[in-house]
């Protein structure tokens, strides 16, 4: 009898949900269609595979093993009714954590990423913020925003507002100044305001994640190394935003690599041409990086335009 017990208890135990530290994010890979399970912060979180067709439209593992890439999230936690979100539909893998999000919060809300994949690592990032009675769920796709990267574990408030501050990659340098998979990007850093995702990168409270930055590139930009010029990028535009331009851009100009180029660059968005390419007379070329540069860096929000 004693034995029989003791069996029970350790099936028990190897069916408990793991528990990990708050802000340690736990990878559920779609291409194995294993649950996923864990608690953390006295929030429950699983994760099952859904079949088909809950997507079947552009997923052609449905017509494989009956599955596709999306998961079920299932949030709960004492006292509110249970939430459940899906994962991005194009995603290969989804990282997710429990995560303090405010101080005062009621409970810890979930960070969900759905990544992509490759070297352009998209991601989709969906954060679930605590109400009164449950949670409200908030996306990177309704706020407009693109991101590029993952998340740290732990991540944690950097201005000192109170708030938790989600540090990505800024996807708009991707194969601007090199290949894709060899160009750096400058952090772009997310928060929960009022109910909604927003791109806070320019807070002057942030100042000190970029000035980090510009220390990892300033080295490779003032090299001597082939294809520099992506780092000098990155280490530029980190001075923008650090507010240490001046003398960032006189290093650079003094450093950049000369002979890549030109680049060309359109001045109508994606959605609005007609065919692969810019509509003739909206195209600007240049032959100088520090011109693309600066060109560059107005359009993508670092310089006023």
């Amino acid at each position: 009898m004693r034995i029989l017990a003791s069996a029970l208890l350790c099936l028990l135990i190897a069916a408990a949900p793991a528990e990990v530290p708050i802000g340690r994010f736990q990878t559920w890979l779609s291409s194995e269609k294993v649950p996923l399970a864990f608690t953390s912060g006295g929030v429950a979180v699983t994760v099952t595979p859904l079949p088909c067709p809950a997507q079947p439209v552009g997923d052609s593992s449905c017509k494989w093993d009956g599955y596709n890439n999306q998961g079920a999230v299932t949030v709960s936690a004492p006292g509110v009714a249970p939430i459940v979100v899906r994962t991005a539909a194009s995603s290969s893998y989804a990282r997710i954590a429990v995560a303090t999000l405010r101080q005062g919060d009621p409970r810890p809300g979930v960070i969900i990423e759905s990544q992509s994949g490759g070297s352009s690592g998209a991601l989709t990032l969906q954060v679930l913020v605590p109400t009164r009675d449950g949670y409200r769920v908030v996306s990177s796709e309704a706020a407009g925003i693109r991101l590029q990267g993952q998340l740290d574990d732990a991540p944690r408030d950097l201005s000192g507002d109170g708030r938790i501050d989600l540090v990505f990659d800024d996807p708009a340098f991707g194969s601007v100044f090199g290949c894709n998979a060899c160009t750096p990007r400058p952090p772009l850093i997310v928060t929960v305001r009022d109910g909604r995702l927003v791109d806070e990168s320019r807070d002057p409270a942030l100042r000190s994640v970029f000035r980090a930055d510009m220390a990892r590139w300033q080295p490779v930009c003032l090299s001597t190394v082939r294809y520099r010029n992506g780092a000098c990028a990155a280490y530029v535009a980190d001075a923008a935003r650090a507010r240490l331009l001046p003398s960032a851009w006189a290093a650079m100009r003094n450093h950049h690599e000369h002979g890549d180029g030109p680049w060309e660059w359109c001045d109508l968005p994606r959605s609005a041409w007609k065919e692969p390419r810019c509509p003739p007379g909206h195209t600007t070329r240049y032959t100088s990086f520090p011109a693309a540069l600066r060109a560059f860096l107005k359009r993508a929000g670092y310089l006023p335009g």
